[in-house]
């Protein structure tokens, strides 16, 4: 499970990011107890910065305490699932649109202060610093994009969750502000994948494949098709491979 993260950041945000995106993945189960020595042991990270980030996800919901034993994660069924990309679709969908309706030297994003700087900012949430643009933000979400589709074309699929994590937060971050993203960034933590490891390729580079596209959207101001394409994006967790025949 070791990973590289950019070096700007914590041992604590490092530990932090490689345990969501292998939750996310299904790397973790959900039937084992995970004491934070042996993750600190798999991650090559100090125990310390992994006690942290396993408290950190507690707070959460996405896992739960074993008293004398460790962590296990929260079963999150097929139902919960749905739910989950629900909730994240009825955030999703306003901040495409915002976006796409905004002018091209708008200021876009919410929870701003006065001055512009963002006011409010979860552990989960980068801060975001001076408010941007739309032009801006376009290029920021154009970056992601193609980041996450890098990734999954090259089959390093650990760094396409990290980055398609970054897109979609920073699609709601400027397209409705820091509390939308905490919000959905946190329901995403608490997702897993409904198949097995050697399914995953294909519909991860379908899936990143989408993002660049939606941000084609947002900058040309289709509105309704942005909105469209985020949501079939965010059910990127259900999706189910294609069948020999091309059938799904």
């Amino acid at each position: 499970m070791e990973r590289v993260r950019p070096q700007a950041e914590s041992l604590r945000e490092q530990a932090l990011g490689i345990i969501r995106d292998a939750i996310t993945s299904g790397e973790l189960a959900e039937d084992r107890i995970y004491s934070a020595a042996g993750l600190a042991k798999q991650l090559g990270i100090s125990l310390s910065p992994v006690r942290e980030a396993m408290m950190a996800l507690v707070t959460e919901g996405t896992v739960e305490a074993v008293p004398n034993r460790g962590f296990r994660l929260v079963t999150i069924t097929e139902a919960d699932l749905e739910e989950i990309i629900a909730i994240r679709v009825l955030l999703a969908v306003p901040a495409a649109r915002s976006l796409a309706e905004a002018g091209s030297d708008d200021i876009v994003g919410r929870g701003l202060r006065a001055d512009g700087v963002q006011a409010v900012t979860d552990g989960s949430v980068t801060e975001t610093g001076k408010a941007a643009t739309k032009c801006e933000a376009i290029d920021r979400l154009r970056e992601l994009a193609e980041a996450t589709v890098d990734a999954a074309e090259a089959g390093e699929f650990a760094e396409f969750y990290t980055q398609d994590r970054r897109f979609h937060e920073a699609l709601l971050e400027h397209g409705l502000g820091g509390r939308a993203a905490a919000i959905s960034l946190r329901l995403r933590d608490q997702s897993r994948l409904y198949r097995h490891q050697d399914q995953i390729g294909a519909i991860a580079v379908d899936s990143a494949r989408e993002l660049p596209r939606i941000v084609d959207l947002i900058e040309s101001g289709d509105a309704a098709e942005a909105a469209d394409l985020v949501t079939s994006n965010l059910y990127f967790f259900k999706r189910v491979p294609a069948t020999a025949d091309g059938e799904g």
